[in-house]
């Protein structure tokens, strides 16, 4: 019996081991499924995703356009190329890289982007992304967010419209238009947590196995 029990207990640790690394790595991933182009894109959401890393105390975003959408450059004031929201907090971004011809500068804000409503902060292509069309424009832009305080993927917030994420596109026929992300949703885990959490249901099943086996024998 206590051969049982202390193996349920060191199944049991190993399954929060592997969910505190978890924890330690979040990953939040977030759809483009709101099209606000006058007319439509013409393609099925969703439109692209955003993915959100917890660097330690800072967020690492990726943010990746499908079916041949492009981030573009619009001279107006209701068209940024990429915004979110941190719930009031001050941040900065860096480290700003993208897949084209883009020059992407960071934007304090607040941004108007219509129709998903205003945002708090916004990284916006400056030069390379055309008004209209353009196969060398950028499709997958990445950057780092700090702050004056540890950022977390729970710092992330939706604005008064409902809305986590927006972003400025056009599609191969010059169409264009804000792209909005309204939900979240947690990553598949890493390969390193999938081990611990095998380990720790390993255990738990020969732990069974042998609890078992004592049954029968004494009966």
């Amino acid at each position: 019996m206590k051969l049982f029990k202390a193996m349920m207990a060191s199944a049991a640790m190993a399954v929060v081991l592997a969910g505190a690394g978890a924890s330690h790595a979040a990953t939040l991933v977030s759809d483009f499924t709101l099209d606000g182009a006058t007319g439509g894109l013409g393609v099925a959401a969703p439109y692209g995703e955003v993915v959100v890393n917890d660097a330690g105390g800072t967020l690492a975003f990726t943010v990746t356009l499908f079916d041949g959408l492009k981030f573009r450059n619009t001279p107006d004031s209701n068209h940024y190329s990429f915004a979110f929201n941190l719930g009031g907090l001050s941040a900065t971004v860096s480290n700003i890289t993208d897949n084209g011809t883009g020059t992407f500068t960071f934007v304090g804000g607040p941004v108007n982007e219509s129709p998903f409503g205003t945002f708090q902060l916004a990284v916006d292509c400056t030069s390379g992304c055309i008004t209209g069309y353009n196969a060398n424009s950028p499709s997958v832009l990445g950057f780092k967010v700090a702050g004056a305080n540890a950022l977390t993927v729970n710092s992330l917030t939706k604005n008064s419209n409902g809305d986590y994420f927006s972003a400025d596109v056009t599609n191969t026929h010059g169409v264009t238009g804000n792209i909005g992300a309204n939900s979240l949703k947690g990553a598949v885990p890493e390969p390193a947590s999938w081990a611990m959490m095998l380990v720790g249901f390993g255990g738990l099943g020969a732990a069974l196995r042998h609890r078992r086996r004592q049954v029968l024998s004494l009966a």
